[in-house]
């Protein structure tokens, strides 16, 4: 009798412990579906307030009516978006705390880079790529298949482990770049280091594949303004004329290069660099780079955007690209 009650008993705890377990994994569950639930309403939140951010960057674009192109303009310089009341959920917290939603974006000229599909061997060695890389480069956007030293052409992109063609086109989008031998290829032989032996360098930020090859003088980072056939007093002349901020004195538009005749202000330049800038110079930009992202402060879920757009004077912004980031 007493082995068949402890026989009951040890059966009885069994069935206990097989529910508590299915009790424990149910409550798991249930757990992990509201949660998937609750990010899942988030990301799709997240994706309208990043694609919100963007929309009000480009309203911004659209509404310059200058006749030039200035990061102390409105469409690059702005107040953060949670402090200029555009949606609730962007702003502070009656209580004090930090919004639930933080969206904002960041506005860059693609005028203002180096047109690579342009640009001649020389310049991009100033803009700091190697002698590998610039073949690579060439190579990849030539028509023909014949490869430079240190180049490379079909025949060694399809002796990769995930092989694929010379493009022998220029390119289209910069994400192309990760394509080239020398700039991350995945066979090993992507650069880590400039010529010079610095941290790799964030092409994006020197150059596009987008506009006429002219370069804005307002908006175009030193070191692609050092590619240019001139000195290095002439981009210092440059810098400090456009050079706009608290400490700076009248107008913006005392220091904005808006027509060729500003560029005879610039002192210490000869002839050949008046002509140079002229010809290559240009003062209002028709291609920008958005990056436009939300987080939400609570999952610490995001959601990146980056949009290539043409702006023209008078005219809503056209979408060249619209991807997400990162």
């Amino acid at each position: 009798m007493n082995r068949r009650r402890g026989a009951i008993l040890i059966l009885v705890l069994f069935v206990m412990v097989i529910l508590s377990f299915l009790a424990v994994s149910f409550t798991y569950r249930a757990a992990l579906k509201r949660r998937w639930a609750i990010e899942g309403a988030v990301a799709i939140r997240l994706r309208h307030e990043a694609n919100s951010a963007a929309a009000i960057a480009m309203a911004r674009l659209s509404e310059e009516t200058n006749a030039f192109d200035h990061p102390a303009e409105p469409w690059c310089a702005h107040a953060p978006l949670a402090g200029d009341g555009w949606l609730d959920e962007w702003s502070a917290r009656s209580d004090g705390g930090e919004a639930d939603y933080q969206a904002d974006y960041q506005v860059c000229d693609a005028d203002g880079k180096l047109n690579v599909s342009l640009a001649s061997g020389d310049a991009l060695k100033k803009l700091g790529m190697t002698d590998g890389q610039i073949a690579g480069l060439l190579d990849w956007m030539d028509s023909d298949d014949v490869a430079r030293s240190e180049g490379a052409e079909s025949a060694y992109y399809e002796s990769l482990p995930r092989p694929y063609r010379c493009k022998n086109a220029p390119l289209e989008r910069m994400d192309e770049l990760q394509l080239v031998r020398g700039f991350g290829s995945g066979d090993g032989e992507g650069e880590t280091l400039g010529a010079d032996g610095a941290a790799k360098t964030d092409w994006a930020n020197l150059l596009t594949c987008l506009g006429d090859g002219r370069i804005n003088l307002n908006t175009a980072p030193v070191e692609v303004l050092r590619t240019l056939p001139i000195s290095d007093q002439a981009v210092g002349q440059i810098v400090g004329y456009r050079t706009f901020d608290s400490d700076s004195s009248g107008e913006l538009e005392s220091h904005v290069f808006a027509a060729p005749e500003d560029i005879q202000q610039l002192q210490g330049l000869t002839d050949s660099e008046r002509d140079v800038l002229s010809l290559v110079g240009k003062f209002r930009s028709e291609y920008f780079r958005i990056q436009a992202y939300c987080r939400h402060r609570i999952t610490g879920l995001e959601y990146r955007l980056e949009v290539w757009v043409r702006s023209q004077p008078g005219q809503r912004p056209e979408v060249v690209e619209w991807k997400r980031a990162g």
